[in-house]
């Protein structure tokens, strides 16, 4: 290596450095957006006023256009590291190792979210046994009970296609480290 390539990685790596930093920042709005667009479609659902619709459909935009700017960002870093000879090659080890984190992460809100349908089936027995010697006729508690129950049987479906997605994953890489047979 010569002193004039060691010069110019120096700041092609502090870019590189900042440029990451900036990625992992974008993606940690990007889910606070993803959340704030969530939370205004359920209050304004049904609203016509333009306003309201406007900021979904920038919400939107601004989602779209932070997944574009992220994968810029993120091709320029691997573009730069193979450039300058620091980017490993794919390899299937290097493929299960990410496969086996997303299964992990996914296994973890299985877990968690597996959990939730009780609770939420608990609270809507709370609420309709307020009174043990006489059933709850208030249609309003029996309805936001009907919906908590409805969410909890979501949320229980929710589980089971996280679950299916740990099973597939665990089962492709399997078949890709040898321990197992990959399946279709």
């Amino acid at each position: 290596m010569t002193v004039s390539e060691t010069a110019t990685e120096a700041p092609a790596a502090s870019a590189i450095w900042s440029v990451e930093q900036v990625t992992a920042e974008l993606r940690e709005t990007y889910l606070a957006v993803a959340a704030a667009a969530v939370l205004l479609e359920r209050t304004g659902a049904g609203c016509a006023h333009p306003a309201i619709r406007l900021a979904r459909r920038s919400g939107e935009d601004a989602l779209d256009l932070a997944g574009d700017a992220e994968r810029q960002l993120s091709d320029g870093v691997h573009l730069l590291r193979a450039d300058a000879g620091h980017q490993d090659r794919a390899t299937i080890g290097g493929l299960i190792e990410v496969l086996d984190t997303v299964r992990d992460q996914l296994s973890v809100a299985a877990t968690r979210i597996g959990q939730l349908p009780a609770r939420i089936s608990t609270a809507g027995q709370q609420l309709l046994d307020t009174d043990q010697h006489e059933p709850t006729t208030d249609p309003t508690t029996e309805t936001a009970a009907g919906q908590w129950h409805r969410a909890a049987d979501q949320l229980g479906l929710m589980t089971e296609s996280l679950s299916s997605a740990v099973a597939a994953l665990t089962s492709y890489t399997g078949g890709l480290s040898g321990a197992e047979a990959a399946t279709d």
